[in-house]
């Protein structure tokens, strides 16, 4: 699967964010809005084709066993793809409004021929089947607008960049139902503080032991490097 180059970008985004976490102090306010958090945390899934059943339905298939995650400062793990994805009420990655992960931005790329393509989507109530390795995501197709995003500096945020400047990955900018995409890899945007308050609520802890699959985010049974937190020093 020709994954490798989207990891290279994902890697050099990361470590820019990580180096630009704040703005110089001298700077003065240029609007009273709330400012968007930074994805510092970038969750992938990889798998062989990607179809879109309906214009609001992604399932990818041939999905991998286990999802990466990456986030500033180089730090990297895994995790069981049945986990990550579940969406029911109480697991791991819903939060305590019932929407997993709070309905993440996401971009879907994939390799076309010699090219590839993207699109820009926003995930709602993953459905994994472990039966025939598939994922099943509610979505939306999100405009090419940096307004419309929930985070700064995410891989959505480098892709809309991109197509505003006729550069980079094509876009495609609205779902064509039965259409099959192959070697595909989904990249979802996700600020770690953020997070923060889906763990508070169900465990009021964060990343020290016991929150989260027992160590930080999840322990050796989940495949992750021992936890977010507990390796890392994630949420302290």
């Amino acid at each position: 699967m020709k994954t490798f180059a989207y990891v290279a970008v994902l890697a050099a985004l990361i470590a820019a964010a990580g180096a630009l976490d704040l703005p110089p102090t001298s700077a003065p306010a240029l609007s009273p809005a709330m400012p968007r958090p930074i994805a510092d945390l970038v969750f992938t899934i990889s798998a062989e084709k990607a179809s879109f059943p309906t214009s609001t339905t992604l399932q990818l298939q041939g999905v991998s066993s286990t999802a990466q995650y990456y986030g500033a400062g180089a730090k990297a793990g895994l995790i069981s793809t049945p986990v990550f994805t579940n969406g029911s009420a109480g697991a791991e990655y819903v939060a305590s409004n019932g929407k997993w992960l709070n309905v993440p931005d996401a971009v879907l790329f994939a390799n076309s021929g010699s090219s590839n393509k993207a699109i820009l989507i926003s995930l709602q109530e993953p459905i994994y089947n472990e039966d025939d390795d598939t994922v099943t995501f509610n979505i939306a197709v999100l405009p090419a607008d940096e307004a419309a995003l929930k985070t700064a500096r995410g891989v959505a945020n480098e892709l809309v960049m991109e197509h505003a400047n006729n550069v980079g990955t094509p876009l495609t900018e609205a779902v064509q139902p039965s259409a099959v995409w192959k070697d595909v890899a989904l990249f979802i945007d996700q600020n770690r503080d953020s997070l923060k308050p889906i763990a508070e609520t169900k465990y009021q802890r964060w990343g020290s032991g016991s929150d989260w699959g027992g160590s930080g985010w999840g322990s050796g049974s989940r495949g992750w490097n021992s936890g977010l937190g507990s390796s890392y020093g994630w949420g302290k």
